[in-house]
């Protein structure tokens, strides 16, 4: 590994040899693509929870399922090359929870991000978030309602994500390994 970048990891239930943006589920925080995490433990808990709904879909026990978890390790560049379009959110802020919230409600949104980084809406924050479209809060869209759901989802305990949402960006990773885990 290089000091000169980042190592990033990939987990799910499916085995790629190459990575296609397009493959990404739909409603997903930063839109559909490939996402990524410098945590190994989050990145292996979404792997696990991808298992866990797929068992439960099929009826099936933990025991009974041949589904894998796998793991996918990546280098990226720390210095982000020029050519690529970043949004980065620090922390949740409006405007993070309104980008995600354009993502998460359209199926087809789209961004002229190659790349973005930023807290994950993860499974702990889903109802709060759903609480929040359904005007739990007030006015979806109003800085009142945002800044409740802000302070109800724990912002500081959100685990960050990068998102590559173009071929440009992925062709900047270089897998390193790949692992099935149990």
């Amino acid at each position: 590994m290089s000091n000169q970048s980042l190592i990033l990891y990939h987990g799910t239930i499916y085995d790629f040899d190459r990575i296609d943006v397009n493959c990404g589920k739909p409603f997903k925080d930063f839109g559909r693509g490939f996402y990524t995490t410098q945590n190994r433990e989050h990145a292996v808990s979404i792997a696990a929870r991808n298992r866990e709904m797929i068992i439960a879909r099929q009826n099936k026990t933990d025991t009974e399922s041949d589904i894998k978890m796998r793991l996918y390790t990546y280098e990226f560049p720390t210095a982000i090359p020029e050519e690529l379009s970043v949004k980065e959110f620090p922390e949740p802020t409006r405007e993070w929870m309104l980008f995600v919230g354009a993502n998460r409600t359209n199926a087809d949104c789209r961004h002229e991000y190659d790349i973005v980084i930023g807290p994950t809406a993860n499974d702990r924050t889903n109802l709060s978030i759903k609480t929040y479209f359904f005007g739990g809060y007030g006015d979806v869209g109003s800085d009142d309602a945002i800044d409740i759901l802000l302070k109800i989802i724990k912002p500081n305990e959100l685990p960050h994500q990068i998102f590559f949402g173009t071929d440009k960006a992925v062709n900047y990773l270089t897998r390193i390994k790949t692992e099935v885990i149990q």
